[in-house]
């Protein structure tokens, strides 16, 4: 990105208040480190780069229920 890294943007995010609860999903090809720091600053999934599409999917699936899918569990059911 040409403004900003990814770290900075997550970082960003969660300082706001009106994006703070937005769960992140980094797309990386950066080390174990990197995916440290963004995992430290509030990602919560990483997606590799390079990718196949299908394992795109899952892992954007697996993120979404471990994301979306916990916050539906926790809500009060009607």
């Amino acid at each position: 990105m040409p403004a900003m890294n990814g770290l900075a943007v997550v970082e960003r995010l969660k300082a706001d208040l009106k994006s703070r609860r937005i769960p992140v999903v980094a797309m990386t090809s950066g080390t174990g480190e990197q995916a440290n720091e963004l995992s430290r600053a509030g990602c919560v999934g990483f997606i590799p780069k390079p990718f196949a599409p299908p394992e795109f999917i899952r892992l954007v699936e697996d993120i979404l229920n471990e994301t979306v899918g916990r916050s539906r569990r926790s809500e009060p059911r009607p």
